[in-house]
């Protein structure tokens, strides 16, 4: 067989799903061009495809090392892009400007690693050329959003979030299934953004009650327990509430809980009795689509003078509700006031952050 006669039936073989096959097509044809880059270029990509991720970026990178073609500098882009390898994008890229000028395809990809890389207004630049390019891409907006709450942005982040949301239409909401939140369980405390969501918790708690002493607790979606262990000792009493049950039984090992509740909420708090100084919700209600019932629930639970503290996906005034994915949803400040004036609650705090990458509201109401 030809070079080109191997190439073609290792193409043939991978689309058919015999990666090994195509392996010793491509094998085949670069044995007889060892200089050539395409089937170093397809030998990655039949690896990427079994799962063999490390060997399948060295094929791509040798071709690219091999001869820097535009379209092989994209396949290469586009490996290390899903491999959550932004900061090597931003370094290829970097590498093959000349090459890659002017192809606004590797916009999105090289605007996540300029963020990565501490470039923020260059990522904010480059994000916002690909979101022109291309307006309908949800993916833009976010990515951009992410962006400019780095850059400090605050409401150009919000508004770009939410652009393409749809409104809920007030029918039955999406649940997220257990299996999925079992399936995050493992390896949930070392993840960077799991601990982020704990500390700017605190932190929000400590800014807008200064001198406040944290004592009968009530937590919200405990997940793992991270949250509670991060408590200050002023806590005397912690009662948490979670539906997974592997994140439960981590939970439990940490010994940071007096009472844990396996329910699904809101229900679950009908068999809880108050009253508690403080409840948490930290990156957990974004899940609810309405959230009267945790409002009203708070204020019966909570002691005069408690206190409501939780998180959201933001979503622009004036709407209420939006879907931001199946089972996902995200809340305006309007919203959330007009729940608050009438179940009894006072604004203490609405603040605009970093929720899960992308921004969101960080609350505290106080009852009144």
């Amino acid at each position: 067989m030809t070079f080109e006669e191997h190439i073609r039936h290792g193409i043939d073989l991978a689309r058919e799903g015999d990666l090994p096959g195509a392996e010793a097509a491509f094998l085949a044809a670069e044995g007889i061009n060892p200089r050539d880059p395409l089937p170093r270029n397809l030998l990655g990509k039949v690896y990427l495809a079994g799962g063999h991720d490390k060997v399948g970026v060295e094929a791509l990178v040798e071709a690219v090392r091999r001869d820097p073609q535009v379209e092989m500098i994209f396949d290469l882009v586009q490996a290390l892009n899903h491999l959550h390898a932004h900061i090597d994008v931003e370094r290829v890229c970097a590498y093959h400007e000349r090459q890659i000028a002017g192809d606004d395809r590797f916009l999105p990809y090289r605007g996540m690693g300029q963020l990565q890389t501490k470039q923020v207004h260059a990522a904010i630049d480059t994000l916002s050329r690909a979101l022109a390019n291309d307006p309908a891409n949800p993916a833009h907006y976010h990515n951009l959003s992410v962006a400019l709450i780095e850059g400090g942005r605050a409401e150009e982040a919000v508004e770009c979030f939410c652009r393409l949301l749809p409104d809920w239409d007030g029918g039955a909401a999406e649940v997220t299934s257990v299996e999925r939140l079992d399936a995050i369980a493992e390896g949930y405390d070392v993840k960077d953004l799991h601990n982020y969501f704990s500390d700017r918790m605190l932190r929000l708690y400590l800014d807008v009650f200064p001198g406040r002493r944290l004592r009968r607790v009530l937590e919200l979606g405990t997940g793992t327990g991270l949250l509670a262990s991060k408590l200050p000792a002023s806590a005397t009493s912690v009662t948490g509430i979670e539906r997974s049950p592997a994140m439960l039984e981590q939970a439990r090992a940490r010994k940071v809980y007096d009472t844990l509740v396996e329910g699904d909420l809101p229900g679950a708090l009908d068999s809880v009795d108050g009253p508690f100084e403080t409840i948490l919700a930290a990156c957990m209600l974004y899940y609810f689509a309405d959230l009267r019932p945790f409002f009203v629930h708070a204020a019966r639970l909570l002691e005069p003078d408690g206190v409501f503290l939780f998180s959201v996906d933001p979503l622009s005034d004036p709407r209420q509700v939006a879907v931001t994915k199946p089972g996902e949803y995200a809340h305006s400040r309007a919203y959330l006031r007009r729940l608050a004036e009438e179940t009894g609650f006072l604004e203490v705090a609405i603040e605009i952050d970093r929720h899960r990458g992308s921004p969101g509201f960080w609350c505290a109401f106080r009852k009144g």
